[in-house]
């Protein structure tokens, strides 16, 4: 490959700008590089590069990061308790396996879903669905 690598920012650019044309920007339109705004509101997704591997194979990864708000159901006069929307975060995170798959058509790269997970953001009552996406080139 020699010449044909690319570095971790233009890796980053085109898994940006392919969710960005996806049916995910679709369903959540706000994007974020890297981090969010203290005032970030409903849902929105974050992006940021990970790692990347230069060898035969170049591999990047990359995180696609999933923002929906937790519920806090009221019951009564009892301090509300929150918990994942586990229904809308499973709907988006099937939008973005199915947004992330495939082998563009006359391109030497594809994505894979490498990992994925939920984790609770305590401090602003989110939790978010933690995709790591395998940029591979070949």
């Amino acid at each position: 490959m020699g010449n044909n690598y690319l570095t971790a920012g233009e890796i980053f650019t085109i898994v940006w700008d392919w969710v960005r044309q996806s049916p995910l920007a679709q369903a959540v339109p706000t994007m974020y590089a890297d981090s969010y705004p203290p005032n970030a509101r409903g849902e929105f997704i974050v992006m940021s590069s990970l790692s990347n591997v230069i060898g035969e194979q170049q591999v990047a990864t990359v995180g696609v990061h999933i923002y929906v708000p937790d519920q806090t159901p009221s019951f009564g006069h009892a301090a509300a308790q929150r918990y994942p929307d586990r229904r809308r975060l499973a709907e988006l995170t099937r939008i973005a396996f199915d947004s992330l798959a495939g082998y563009p058509a006359g391109k030497r790269w594809f994505f894979d879903i490498s990992d994925e997970s939920l984790i609770s953001e305590e401090g602003i009552s989110y939790t978010f669905s933690n995709i790591n996406v395998q940029f591979k080139t070949y």
